[in-house]
């Protein structure tokens, strides 16, 4: 019982801390699952949840982006932050004209779920139908999950 009370202490935290934040100004697409936005008189840095985009030298870490920065092309979005990764970004879903920019990605193939963070397990669904129409980086055969590539680097 201790432990239930504990969990939805948390559930009800996480709840409670989500900002929705819309029509913020795009400063800098940095990779295809991290974004700078304008808001107010600060940039938010922002890691995009659910999804693992390859890295800038990994094979489809351009495309990645380019797609990303095809999907905000208004220079405009929408987030919903749920919380603030170690490195003090904020984790956000992104929305632009009632797209979930983040599920985008992974419908396209320009990103993996997130196997480690996933909370919304709908993404695998978007997953496996881009990997059976091979679109994206599911061209490869075998294409090197994002969390792999960056251990082989170090």
């Amino acid at each position: 019982m201790k432990n239930f009370k504990i969990i939805f202490l948390l559930i009800f935290a996480s709840f409670c801390s989500a900002d929705y934040l819309e029509n913020l100004a795009i400063k800098r697409i940095v990779d295809g699952d991290t974004v700078h936005v304008f808001f107010k008189d600060e940039v938010y840095k922002l890691r995009l949840t659910e999804i693992d985009a390859p890295e800038r030298d990994q094979p489809f870490g351009i495309d990645s982006t380019n797609y990303l920065k095809k999907l905000l092309g208004e220079g405009k979005v929408d987030i919903d932050i749920s919380g603030t990764d170690r490195y003090g970004r904020k984790l956000a879903r992104l929305y632009w004209k009632g797209k979930d920019i983040n599920r985008e990605l992974v419908s396209a193939g320009y990103a993996w779920v997130y196997d480690e963070y996933v909370t919304d397990y709908s993404f695998y669904d978007d997953q496996t139908k881009a990997k059976l129409s091979r679109k994206g980086l599911w061209i490869d055969s075998d294409p090197i999950k994002p969390w792999v590539w960056r251990r082989l680097e170090k």
